[in-house]
């Protein structure tokens, strides 16, 4: 998948039940259908960051390979 593919994608109630059994969440199917909805639009967001201008923006070292100084 790549990043233009969750430009539009929209989360079906299977791939939620999915998603919380693997986050261990307990989702109600009551909630199901507006937690979908919400993922949809997070993912919606997070995909706006593809447009920033990132070309000035240096790595930051977390974790540095060892014997590195």
């Amino acid at each position: 998948m790549t990043l233009d593919d969750f430009n539009n994608v929209s989360f079906t109630d299977d791939h939620i039940r999915v998603l919380a059994s693997l986050s261990g969440i307990t989702i109600s199917d009551d909630e199901i259908s507006e937690v979908a909805n919400r993922f949809s639009s997070l993912i919606s967001e997070l995909y706006k960051l593809n447009e920033l201008d990132l070309s000035d923006i240096q790595p930051v070292v977390i974790f540095p390979e060892t014997g590195a100084v």
